[in-house]
Protein backbone atom coordinates (compact mmCIF):
# COMPACT_ATOMS: atom_id res chain seq x y z
CA UNK A 1 0.00 0.00 0.00
CA UNK A 2 1.48 3.70 -1.02
CA UNK A 3 1.53 6.29 1.29
CA UNK A 4 3.91 9.27 1.99
CA UNK A 5 4.57 10.21 5.51
CA UNK A 6 4.21 13.99 7.26
CA UNK A 7 5.75 16.01 4.72
CA UNK A 8 5.60 19.18 5.73
CA UNK A 9 4.91 21.37 2.31
CA UNK A 10 6.77 24.84 1.86
CA UNK A 11 9.05 24.53 -0.90
CA UNK A 12 6.74 25.14 -4.23
CA UNK A 13 7.69 23.77 -7.18
CA UNK A 14 6.22 24.37 -10.79
CA UNK A 15 4.89 21.11 -11.61
CA UNK A 16 1.89 20.33 -13.96
CA UNK A 17 -1.74 19.72 -12.60
CA UNK A 18 -2.55 16.14 -13.05
CA UNK A 19 -5.96 17.27 -15.03
CA UNK A 20 -8.40 14.82 -13.98
CA UNK A 21 -11.30 14.55 -16.76
CA UNK A 22 -14.91 14.30 -15.66
CA UNK A 23 -15.35 10.88 -16.09
CA UNK A 24 -12.49 10.58 -13.71
CA UNK A 25 -13.88 12.22 -10.99
CA UNK A 26 -17.06 9.93 -11.45
CA UNK A 27 -15.02 6.87 -11.58
CA UNK A 28 -16.05 5.45 -8.57
CA UNK A 29 -12.62 6.71 -6.58
CA UNK A 30 -13.53 7.51 -3.70
CA UNK A 31 -11.69 10.06 -1.61
CA UNK A 32 -11.89 11.42 1.79
CA UNK A 33 -9.18 13.58 3.55
CA UNK A 34 -9.19 13.59 7.40
CA UNK A 35 -7.47 16.41 9.33
CA UNK A 36 -5.73 16.20 12.81
CA UNK A 37 -4.11 19.74 13.85
CA UNK A 38 -0.52 19.43 15.58
CA UNK A 39 0.01 22.60 17.60
CA UNK A 40 3.64 22.34 18.30
CA UNK A 41 3.99 22.67 14.74
CA UNK A 42 1.12 24.66 13.66
CA UNK A 43 0.32 22.12 10.59
CA UNK A 44 -2.46 20.09 9.77
CA UNK A 45 -1.75 16.43 9.30
CA UNK A 46 -4.07 15.08 6.55
CA UNK A 47 -4.90 11.58 6.44
CA UNK A 48 -6.41 10.84 2.89
CA UNK A 49 -8.24 7.20 2.28
CA UNK A 50 -8.42 6.60 -1.34
CA UNK A 51 -10.71 3.90 -2.18
CA UNK A 52 -10.31 2.07 -5.67
CA UNK A 53 -13.23 -0.10 -7.01
CA UNK A 54 -11.90 -3.32 -7.69
CA UNK A 55 -14.15 -3.82 -10.89
CA UNK A 56 -12.53 -0.96 -12.61
CA UNK A 57 -9.15 -2.87 -12.65
CA UNK A 58 -7.96 -5.76 -15.20
CA UNK A 59 -6.15 -8.67 -13.71
CA UNK A 60 -2.57 -9.41 -15.51
CA UNK A 61 -2.15 -11.52 -17.97
CA UNK A 62 -1.54 -14.51 -15.24
CA UNK A 63 -4.73 -14.32 -13.17
CA UNK A 64 -6.19 -12.39 -10.09
CA UNK A 65 -3.65 -9.80 -9.53
CA UNK A 66 -4.00 -6.41 -10.90
CA UNK A 67 -1.38 -3.56 -11.24
CA UNK A 68 -1.94 0.00 -10.94
CA UNK A 69 -0.51 3.58 -10.36
CA UNK A 70 -1.32 5.73 -8.16
CA UNK A 71 -0.54 9.70 -8.57
CA UNK A 72 -1.00 12.43 -5.90
CA UNK A 73 -0.82 16.16 -6.20
CA UNK A 74 -1.38 18.84 -3.57
CA UNK A 75 -1.55 22.10 -4.97
CA UNK A 76 -2.37 25.59 -2.86
CA UNK A 77 -5.20 27.77 -3.57
CA UNK A 78 -3.74 29.28 -6.70
CA UNK A 79 -2.96 26.40 -8.11
CA UNK A 80 0.73 26.13 -7.59
CA UNK A 81 1.91 22.22 -7.01
CA UNK A 82 3.86 21.96 -3.42
CA UNK A 83 3.95 18.82 -3.57
CA UNK A 84 3.54 15.63 -6.41
CA UNK A 85 4.21 11.54 -5.89
CA UNK A 86 3.58 8.79 -7.25
CA UNK A 87 4.11 4.80 -6.72
CA UNK A 88 2.83 1.49 -8.53
CA UNK A 89 0.92 -0.78 -6.37
CA UNK A 90 -1.09 -4.12 -6.48
CA UNK A 91 -4.81 -5.62 -5.45
CA UNK A 92 -5.90 -9.16 -5.21
CA UNK A 93 -9.36 -9.48 -7.46
CA UNK A 94 -12.18 -11.16 -6.15
CA UNK A 95 -15.06 -11.64 -7.16
CA UNK A 96 -17.23 -9.48 -5.67
CA UNK A 97 -18.29 -6.20 -7.62
CA UNK A 98 -18.21 -3.85 -4.41
CA UNK A 99 -14.71 -5.00 -3.79
CA UNK A 100 -12.15 -2.48 -3.24
CA UNK A 101 -8.66 -1.58 -2.65
CA UNK A 102 -7.49 1.48 -0.20
CA UNK A 103 -4.44 3.37 -0.89
CA UNK A 104 -3.29 5.87 1.98
CA UNK A 105 -1.43 9.30 1.33
CA UNK A 106 -0.49 11.26 4.92
CA UNK A 107 1.02 14.67 4.91
CA UNK A 108 1.24 18.28 6.71
CA UNK A 109 0.25 21.78 5.68
CA UNK A 110 0.52 24.60 6.98
CA UNK A 111 -2.29 27.03 7.25
CA UNK A 112 -4.32 27.86 4.23
CA UNK A 113 -6.67 26.51 1.30
CA UNK A 114 -5.33 23.33 -0.52
CA UNK A 115 -6.86 20.75 -3.64
CA UNK A 116 -5.68 17.08 -2.74
CA UNK A 117 -5.79 15.25 -6.50
CA UNK A 118 -5.47 11.79 -6.78
CA UNK A 119 -5.31 9.89 -10.53
CA UNK A 120 -5.07 6.21 -10.35
CA UNK A 121 -3.74 4.18 -13.66
CA UNK A 122 -4.56 0.58 -14.52
CA UNK A 123 -1.47 -0.87 -15.63
CA UNK A 124 -3.10 -3.60 -18.10
CA UNK A 125 -6.27 -1.45 -19.81
CA UNK A 126 -4.19 1.85 -19.17
CA UNK A 127 -7.48 3.46 -18.07
CA UNK A 128 -7.35 6.66 -15.59
CA UNK A 129 -9.77 7.14 -12.94
CA UNK A 130 -9.40 9.76 -10.37
CA UNK A 131 -11.00 12.27 -7.85
CA UNK A 132 -10.00 15.58 -6.22
CA UNK A 133 -11.43 17.18 -2.85
CA UNK A 134 -10.37 20.80 -1.73
CA UNK A 135 -9.35 21.72 2.28
CA UNK A 136 -9.06 23.82 4.09
CA UNK A 137 -6.30 23.66 6.84
CA UNK A 138 -6.89 23.81 10.73
CA UNK A 139 -5.31 26.56 13.09
CA UNK A 140 -4.50 27.14 16.32
CA UNK A 141 -8.45 28.28 17.39
CA UNK A 142 -9.74 24.47 15.96
CA UNK A 143 -11.59 22.79 18.64
CA UNK A 144 -11.60 19.44 17.04
CA UNK A 145 -10.25 17.31 14.08
CA UNK A 146 -12.65 15.94 11.43
CA UNK A 147 -14.65 12.83 12.37
CA UNK A 148 -12.77 9.68 11.46
CA UNK A 149 -15.44 6.94 11.29
CA UNK A 150 -14.23 3.01 10.41
CA UNK A 151 -16.10 -0.65 10.26
CA UNK A 152 -13.58 -1.27 13.27
CA UNK A 153 -11.14 0.20 15.23
CA UNK A 154 -8.22 -1.68 18.19
CA UNK A 155 -6.07 0.11 20.58
CA UNK A 156 -2.29 -0.47 19.97
CA UNK A 157 -0.21 -2.77 22.74
CA UNK A 158 3.02 -3.50 23.55
CA UNK A 159 2.97 -6.84 21.47
CA UNK A 160 0.48 -5.09 18.63
CA UNK A 161 1.79 -2.59 17.56
CA UNK A 162 2.05 -2.70 13.61
CA UNK A 163 -0.66 -1.83 11.16
CA UNK A 164 -2.03 -5.12 9.27
CA UNK A 165 -2.74 -4.95 5.75
CA UNK A 166 -5.45 -2.71 4.96
CA UNK A 167 -4.83 -0.95 8.57
CA UNK A 168 -3.20 2.12 9.23
CA UNK A 169 -2.29 4.09 13.15
CA UNK A 170 -3.57 7.22 13.85
CA UNK A 171 -2.16 8.13 17.54
CA UNK A 172 -2.63 4.57 20.09
CA UNK A 173 -5.75 3.33 17.46
CA UNK A 174 -5.14 1.30 14.41
CA UNK A 175 -8.00 1.75 12.42
CA UNK A 176 -9.61 -0.42 9.07
CA UNK A 177 -8.78 2.41 6.08
CA UNK A 178 -11.98 3.27 4.17
CA UNK A 179 -12.99 6.20 2.57
CA UNK A 180 -16.48 5.72 2.77
CA UNK A 181 -17.92 3.18 5.64
CA UNK A 182 -20.43 0.86 4.30
CA UNK A 183 -22.17 -0.90 7.20
CA UNK A 184 -24.27 -4.00 7.11
CA UNK A 185 -27.08 -6.12 9.27
CA UNK A 186 -24.40 -8.19 10.02
CA UNK A 187 -21.83 -5.92 10.40
CA UNK A 188 -23.76 -2.95 12.21
CA UNK A 189 -21.23 -1.43 14.71
CA UNK A 190 -19.52 1.83 13.54
CA UNK A 191 -16.70 2.83 15.53
CA UNK A 192 -15.77 6.91 15.78
CA UNK A 193 -12.92 9.10 16.65
CA UNK A 194 -12.50 12.62 17.50
CA UNK A 195 -9.27 14.69 18.64
CA UNK A 196 -10.61 17.66 20.66
CA UNK A 197 -7.95 20.33 20.74
CA UNK A 198 -7.97 22.99 24.02
CA UNK A 199 -4.68 24.92 25.50
CA UNK A 200 -5.86 23.94 29.43
CA UNK A 201 -7.45 21.39 30.78
CA UNK A 202 -11.24 21.72 30.09
CA UNK A 203 -14.37 20.08 30.35
CA UNK A 204 -17.43 19.48 28.02
CA UNK A 205 -19.65 17.20 26.23
CA UNK A 206 -20.25 15.02 23.28
CA UNK A 207 -23.21 13.51 21.43
CA UNK A 208 -23.25 11.63 18.42
CA UNK A 209 -26.00 11.79 16.20
CA UNK A 210 -27.07 9.50 13.01
CA UNK A 211 -29.30 11.76 10.21
CA UNK A 212 -30.60 10.20 6.83
CA UNK A 213 -30.46 11.79 3.90
CA UNK A 214 -33.38 13.81 4.14
CA UNK A 215 -31.78 15.19 7.49
CA UNK A 216 -34.12 13.12 9.75
CA UNK A 217 -32.20 12.40 13.17
CA UNK A 218 -32.74 8.46 13.29
CA UNK A 219 -31.11 8.18 16.84
CA UNK A 220 -28.55 10.37 19.34
CA UNK A 221 -27.08 9.80 21.90
CA UNK A 222 -27.08 11.64 25.24
CA UNK A 223 -24.32 13.75 25.90
CA UNK A 224 -21.23 12.48 27.08
CA UNK A 225 -19.57 14.41 29.45
CA UNK A 226 -15.60 14.73 28.37
CA UNK A 227 -12.69 15.88 29.87
CA UNK A 228 -9.85 17.09 27.64
CA UNK A 229 -6.51 18.04 28.62
CA UNK A 230 -4.08 20.82 27.93
CA UNK A 231 -3.03 20.36 24.55
CA UNK A 232 -5.52 17.97 23.46
CA UNK A 233 -7.41 14.62 24.19
CA UNK A 234 -8.73 11.91 21.70
CA UNK A 235 -12.25 11.23 22.24
CA UNK A 236 -13.71 7.75 20.44
CA UNK A 237 -16.34 5.29 20.79
CA UNK A 238 -18.78 3.30 19.06
CA UNK A 239 -22.12 2.73 17.86
CA UNK A 240 -24.45 -0.91 17.19
CA UNK A 241 -26.58 0.41 14.33
CA UNK A 242 -28.63 -2.87 14.18
CA UNK A 243 -31.90 -2.31 12.78
CA UNK A 244 -30.96 0.89 10.89
CA UNK A 245 -32.76 0.86 7.58
CA UNK A 246 -30.74 0.56 4.02
CA UNK A 247 -29.42 4.02 3.05
CA UNK A 248 -27.54 6.60 3.08
CA UNK A 249 -26.70 8.42 6.55
CA UNK A 250 -24.39 10.82 8.03
CA UNK A 251 -23.17 10.41 11.49
CA UNK A 252 -22.76 14.04 12.84
CA UNK A 253 -20.38 14.65 15.92
CA UNK A 254 -21.87 17.63 18.51
CA UNK A 255 -18.26 18.95 20.76
CA UNK A 256 -19.03 21.28 23.55
CA UNK A 257 -15.73 22.28 25.02
CA UNK A 258 -15.23 25.24 27.45
CA UNK A 259 -18.52 26.97 26.22
CA UNK A 260 -17.87 26.29 22.46
CA UNK A 261 -19.80 24.20 20.09
CA UNK A 262 -18.19 22.48 17.04
CA UNK A 263 -19.49 20.03 14.95
CA UNK A 264 -17.89 17.15 12.90
CA UNK A 265 -19.61 15.02 10.44
CA UNK A 266 -18.83 11.90 8.14
CA UNK A 267 -20.97 9.97 5.64
CA UNK A 268 -21.60 6.45 5.32
CA UNK A 269 -24.13 3.85 4.57
CA UNK A 270 -26.62 0.60 5.25
CA UNK A 271 -26.59 -2.43 3.41
CA UNK A 272 -30.03 -4.23 2.97
CA UNK A 273 -30.21 -7.77 4.59
CA UNK A 274 -31.14 -9.87 1.73
CA UNK A 275 -28.39 -8.33 -0.57
CA UNK A 276 -26.15 -8.62 2.29
CA UNK A 277 -26.87 -11.97 2.77
CA UNK A 278 -26.33 -12.79 -0.92
CA UNK A 279 -22.90 -11.17 -0.63
CA UNK A 280 -21.88 -12.73 2.68
CA UNK A 281 -22.92 -16.13 1.07
CA UNK A 282 -20.48 -15.07 -2.18
CA UNK A 283 -17.97 -13.85 -0.50
CA UNK A 284 -17.63 -17.24 1.52
CA UNK A 285 -17.74 -19.12 -0.99
CA UNK A 286 -14.46 -16.76 -2.62
CA UNK A 287 -12.97 -17.10 0.47
CA UNK A 288 -12.96 -20.94 0.03
CA UNK A 289 -10.98 -20.79 -2.64
CA UNK A 290 -8.03 -19.29 -1.22
CA UNK A 291 -5.77 -21.50 0.69
CA UNK A 292 -6.52 -18.88 3.78
CA UNK A 293 -10.20 -19.91 3.21
CA UNK A 294 -10.43 -22.86 2.83
CA UNK A 295 -8.44 -24.08 6.24
CA UNK A 296 -9.75 -20.62 8.05
CA UNK A 297 -13.21 -22.44 7.71
CA UNK A 298 -11.90 -25.68 9.65
CA UNK A 299 -12.01 -26.50 12.90
CA UNK A 300 -9.07 -28.20 14.59
CA UNK A 301 -10.38 -31.84 14.36
CA UNK A 302 -10.89 -30.81 10.26
CA UNK A 303 -7.45 -29.24 10.32
CA UNK A 304 -5.83 -32.90 11.93
CA UNK A 305 -8.05 -34.44 9.33
CA UNK A 306 -6.19 -32.09 6.24
CA UNK A 307 -2.53 -33.18 7.71
CA UNK A 308 -2.82 -36.73 7.92
CA UNK A 309 -3.05 -37.53 3.92
CA UNK A 310 0.16 -35.02 3.19
CA UNK A 311 2.82 -38.02 4.47
CA UNK A 312 1.64 -39.25 0.38
CA UNK A 313 3.50 -36.09 -0.86
CA UNK A 314 5.37 -34.21 1.31
CA UNK A 315 9.34 -33.64 1.07
CA UNK A 316 11.45 -35.84 4.20
CA UNK A 317 11.20 -34.00 7.61
CA UNK A 318 8.72 -31.72 5.92
CA UNK A 319 6.06 -32.50 8.43
CA UNK A 320 8.20 -32.79 11.29
CA UNK A 321 7.09 -29.40 12.26
CA UNK A 322 3.35 -30.44 12.87
CA UNK A 323 2.53 -31.51 16.49
CA UNK A 324 -0.43 -32.51 18.09
CA UNK A 325 0.82 -28.94 20.67
CA UNK A 326 0.78 -26.88 17.84
CA UNK A 327 -2.19 -24.18 18.57
CA UNK A 328 -5.34 -24.10 15.91
CA UNK A 329 -3.80 -21.09 14.48
CA UNK A 330 -0.60 -22.69 14.32
CA UNK A 331 -1.98 -25.62 12.62
CA UNK A 332 -3.46 -23.09 9.96
CA UNK A 333 -0.67 -21.77 9.30
CA UNK A 334 1.13 -24.95 8.35
CA UNK A 335 -1.28 -25.97 6.02
CA UNK A 336 -1.04 -22.83 4.68
CA UNK A 337 2.50 -22.53 3.72
CA UNK A 338 2.82 -26.47 2.67
CA UNK A 339 0.04 -25.69 0.21
CA UNK A 340 1.06 -22.16 -0.60
CA UNK A 341 4.64 -24.04 -2.01
CA UNK A 342 2.50 -26.26 -4.12
CA UNK A 343 0.24 -23.70 -5.60
CA UNK A 344 1.15 -24.09 -9.66
CA UNK A 345 -0.22 -20.40 -10.39
CA UNK A 346 0.66 -18.40 -7.42
CA UNK A 347 -0.87 -14.76 -7.80
CA UNK A 348 -4.25 -16.45 -8.02
CA UNK A 349 -6.86 -17.38 -5.69
CA UNK A 350 -7.22 -20.69 -6.77
CA UNK A 351 -4.45 -23.73 -5.59
CA UNK A 352 -5.36 -26.08 -8.41
CA UNK A 353 -3.13 -28.79 -6.81
CA UNK A 354 -4.77 -28.52 -3.18
CA UNK A 355 -8.30 -28.71 -5.25
CA UNK A 356 -6.80 -31.72 -6.89
CA UNK A 357 -5.65 -33.28 -3.87
CA UNK A 358 -8.26 -33.32 -1.61
CA UNK A 359 -11.00 -34.15 -4.27
CA UNK A 360 -9.17 -37.51 -4.69
CA UNK A 361 -8.83 -38.35 -1.24
CA UNK A 362 -12.85 -37.35 -0.50
CA UNK A 363 -13.15 -39.92 -3.40
CA UNK A 364 -10.53 -42.50 -2.16
CA UNK A 365 -12.43 -42.10 1.00
CA UNK A 366 -15.94 -43.11 -1.03
CA UNK A 367 -14.49 -45.61 -2.98
CA UNK A 368 -11.55 -47.61 -1.78
CA UNK A 369 -12.73 -48.05 2.54
CA UNK A 370 -11.80 -51.04 3.52
CA UNK A 371 -14.05 -52.94 5.99
CA UNK A 372 -13.76 -56.15 8.12
CA UNK A 373 -12.14 -56.71 11.26
CA UNK A 374 -10.02 -54.05 10.74
CA UNK A 375 -11.76 -51.42 9.02
CA UNK A 376 -9.50 -48.72 6.41
CA UNK A 377 -10.34 -45.26 5.48
CA UNK A 378 -10.28 -45.09 1.49
CA UNK A 379 -7.29 -42.91 1.56
CA UNK A 380 -4.72 -44.67 3.89
CA UNK A 381 -5.38 -48.44 1.44
CA UNK A 382 -2.88 -49.07 -0.96
CA UNK A 383 -5.32 -48.32 -3.48
CA UNK A 384 -6.53 -44.83 -2.08
CA UNK A 385 -2.56 -44.16 -1.75
CA UNK A 386 -1.94 -44.81 -5.27
CA UNK A 387 -5.54 -42.86 -5.98
CA UNK A 388 -4.49 -39.78 -4.01
CA UNK A 389 -0.72 -39.38 -5.10
CA UNK A 390 -1.71 -39.52 -9.02
CA UNK A 391 -5.38 -38.91 -9.41
CA UNK A 392 -7.48 -41.20 -11.54
CA UNK A 393 -5.38 -44.27 -13.91
CA UNK A 394 -5.68 -43.61 -17.38
CA UNK A 395 -6.96 -47.78 -18.24
CA UNK A 396 -7.82 -50.24 -15.49
CA UNK A 397 -8.36 -53.62 -15.91
CA UNK A 398 -10.37 -55.69 -13.48
CA UNK A 399 -11.55 -58.93 -13.05
CA UNK A 400 -13.15 -60.86 -10.55
CA UNK A 401 -12.18 -64.37 -9.23
CA UNK A 402 -11.13 -66.49 -11.77
CA UNK A 403 -9.62 -70.22 -11.44
CA UNK A 404 -6.51 -69.67 -8.60
CA UNK A 405 -6.65 -66.01 -8.84
CA UNK A 406 -8.25 -63.84 -6.96
CA UNK A 407 -10.09 -60.61 -7.61
CA UNK A 408 -7.39 -58.02 -9.07
CA UNK A 409 -7.02 -54.86 -10.35
CA UNK A 410 -4.45 -53.28 -12.58
CA UNK A 411 -4.27 -49.40 -12.87
CA UNK A 412 -2.18 -48.17 -15.71
CA UNK A 413 -1.33 -43.98 -15.76
CA UNK A 414 -0.48 -42.51 -19.53
CA UNK A 415 0.62 -39.33 -17.57
CA UNK A 416 4.39 -39.30 -15.52
CA UNK A 417 6.57 -42.09 -16.19
CA UNK A 418 3.57 -44.67 -17.49
CA UNK A 419 3.42 -46.40 -13.82
CA UNK A 420 1.09 -49.23 -13.85
CA UNK A 421 -0.08 -50.93 -10.59
CA UNK A 422 -1.37 -54.48 -9.71
CA UNK A 423 -3.68 -55.01 -6.60
CA UNK A 424 -5.06 -58.60 -5.68
CA UNK A 425 -8.23 -58.72 -2.99
CA UNK A 426 -6.59 -61.40 -0.83
CA UNK A 427 -8.80 -61.94 1.44
CA UNK A 428 -12.01 -61.86 -0.24
CA UNK A 429 -13.60 -59.51 1.77
CA UNK A 430 -12.80 -56.22 -0.65
CA UNK A 431 -9.36 -55.14 0.79
CA UNK A 432 -6.85 -55.12 -2.08
CA UNK A 433 -3.40 -55.01 -1.93
CA UNK A 434 -1.09 -54.01 -3.61
CA UNK A 435 1.24 -56.53 -5.44
CA UNK A 436 3.02 -55.26 -8.23
CA UNK A 437 4.19 -52.19 -9.65
CA UNK A 438 6.98 -50.59 -12.00
CA UNK A 439 7.21 -47.59 -9.35
CA UNK A 440 10.45 -48.13 -7.73
CA UNK A 441 8.50 -45.98 -4.88
CA UNK A 442 6.06 -48.67 -3.52
CA UNK A 443 6.90 -51.91 -2.40
CA UNK A 444 5.11 -55.27 -4.28
CA UNK A 445 5.22 -58.98 -3.21
CA UNK A 446 7.40 -61.22 -4.35
CA UNK A 447 5.44 -63.78 -4.65
CA UNK A 448 3.02 -62.28 -7.00
CA UNK A 449 2.87 -64.01 -10.45
CA UNK A 450 2.50 -67.35 -7.29
CA UNK A 451 -0.27 -65.64 -6.38
CA UNK A 452 -2.48 -64.75 -9.31
CA UNK A 453 -1.69 -67.78 -11.70
CA UNK A 454 -0.36 -67.55 -15.15
CA UNK A 455 -3.45 -67.16 -17.57
CA UNK A 456 -4.10 -64.04 -15.06
CA UNK A 457 -0.68 -62.53 -15.61
CA UNK A 458 -0.70 -63.38 -19.46
CA UNK A 459 -4.08 -61.77 -19.49
CA UNK A 460 -2.37 -58.63 -17.12
CA UNK A 461 0.68 -58.51 -19.83
CA UNK A 462 -1.62 -58.11 -22.67
CA UNK A 463 -3.63 -55.04 -20.88
CA UNK A 464 -0.49 -53.19 -20.15
CA UNK A 465 1.38 -54.34 -23.66
CA UNK A 466 4.56 -55.50 -21.95
CA UNK A 467 5.79 -59.16 -20.94
CA UNK A 468 5.68 -59.52 -17.56
CA UNK A 469 6.57 -63.16 -17.21
CA UNK A 470 9.71 -63.39 -19.21
CA UNK A 471 11.89 -66.54 -17.48
CA UNK A 472 9.02 -67.70 -15.30
CA UNK A 473 7.20 -71.03 -15.74
CA UNK A 474 3.81 -71.99 -13.70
Amino acid sequence: MGSFSKLILVVACAVAPLGLAADQRDSGVVLRAVRFYRADQDRTRVKGLVQIPLASLQPAQKGGQASYTVAVRVADSTGLALYQQSWQSHARLVGDSNAYTVEIVDFAVAPGKYRLEVAVEDSVSGRKLGSATDLQALTDSSVASDLLIAPEMRLATANDTVPRPGEFRTGNNLVTATARVLLTPLRATVFYLLEAYAERDADGNLAVAIRDSAGKTMMKTQPLAVKVTAGGSVLKGQLDLTGLPPGNYVMVADLNLAGRTTQRSADFGMAGLSETLAKDASRRQAERVSDEGYFGQMSEADLEAADAPLQYIAEPRELSAWSDKLSVDAKRRFLINFWKKRDPTPGTDRNERREEYYAAVDYANRAFKEGGRNPVSGWRSDRGRIYAKYGPPSQVFREQQKGRAPPYEVWSYAKGKGYYYIFADRSGFGAFTLIKSSDLKETGIPGWVDILGGPAVTDISQFLGIELTSGNRF
